[in-house]
């Protein structure tokens, strides 16, 4: 029986529409078209004159076959770009590193998933891979889309758009887990505030050098951390993106192992002696410090994180610092409530 857009809007009124059980495979929330580029392109093809804070992630198609090689990584893309072109510090590698086939770059082995992949396997591997992004196809000729963090909370923030209105707050209680609740209903109950879904902050102080910010992040497991000044004041947020940009480009294409965690990295840049990794972490923190109090409503962490998509948003209470909120806390979050809709379902 065909629905009724009368009905349909009363559903929307009484929140009965079930948004999260709706959500069934990841060609509904995945982005598309995936950007491509050909392998017959250099990097400085890919690159040309962008501003590094816009360039993605892309995929790399055989320019004979027409079937996928794999991901040319947004970090790989950072981590390549050259830092003094053009100035009087500009060496060899400045404008060798442009000159690079993209499928010297490539990482041969992204995450991937058929189009009828369920939400809930896509999130396991952002979670358990800790990566940035999942390519979606049947076939490698056909790329269908990507799935990435921001998806989670670009889905989340449009049921928030839709469905929450200012009302008092509520709290989830574990006996509303085993009752008729739906997953909607859970989900305004169990996430409502900043506090409801912050991580641990990770500090670091900001004398300490960049090489000590790259092992804490490996160690945590996090793509930012929150710099404290002397007084243990926040003043700012350092990425593992700028990290990527204020590093010197690889001598060589093939030092660039995609399996390298950071600390490894490390150990290979600092054979060549790269000043960079001794510096102060505060002179290369250039990530937008974004603050707010635990008791702000999720939805405004959310629209910060999707406008950037890459910033942290830091929870401080009378700057006293309480935690954060990346798009990775995002993705468990969501991945908890599949887990429940699963099991619901």
């Amino acid at each position: 029986m065909v629905q009724s857009v009368v009905d349909l809007f009363n559903q929307l009124a009484r929140n009965e529409f079930g948004f999260f059980a709706r959500l069934k495979s990841v060609t509904e929330l995945m982005t598309t078209p995936v950007p491509v580029v050909s392998s017959e392109l250099t990097l400085g093809d890919v690159v040309g004159r962008k501003d590094p804070s816009k360039l993605n992630s892309v995929a790399v198609i055989d320019s004979a076959k027409g079937d996928l090689i794999g991901l040319l990584k947004h970090s790989t893309i950072l981590l390549c770009l050259p830092r003094y072109l053009n100035t009087l510090k500009e060496n060899d590698r400045d404008r060798s590193i442009l000159t690079t086939n993209v499928c010297n770059l490539v990482s041969r082995q992204s995450p991937s998933l058929s189009s009828s992949a369920t939400l809930l396997e896509a999130l396991e591997i952002l979670v358990r891979q800790d990566c940035e992004q999942i390519l979606i196809y049947d076939d490698p000729h056909q790329l269908k889309g990507m799935i990435t963090p921001g998806s989670f909370a670009r889905a989340m923030l449009l049921y928030y758009s839709v469905f929450q209105q200012q009302q008092a707050l509520q709290r989830l209680r574990l006996v509303d887990l085993d009752s008729d609740l739906s997953l909607d209903e859970i989900f305004c109950r169990g996430a409502q505030t900043v506090r409801d879904v912050m991580s641990a902050p990770v500090a670091i102080a900001s004398r300490e050098p960049v090489a000590t910010a790259i092992t804490m992040m490996s160690e945590n497991r996090v793509r930012f951390l929150v710099v404290l000044d002397d007084n243990n004041q926040v003043t700012g947020v350092v990425s593992q993106n700028d990290i990527l940009v204020a590093l010197q480009p690889p001598v060589r294409a093939s030092l660039l192992d995609h399996k390298c965690t950071l600390p490894a990295m490390v150990d290979l840049l600092s054979s060549g002696q790269e000043a960079t990794l001794s510096e102060p972490v505060t002179s290369i923190a250039k990530s937008r410090l974004i603050t707010v109090s635990p008791t702000s409503r999720l939805p405004e962490a959310l629209s910060r994180l999707v406008e950037t998509e890459r910033d942290v948003v830091v929870v401080q209470d009378e700057k006293q610092l309480l935690g954060m909120v990346s798009l990775s806390d995002v993705v468990r979050v969501f991945r908890t409530l599949m887990r429940l809709q699963a099991i619901k379902g």
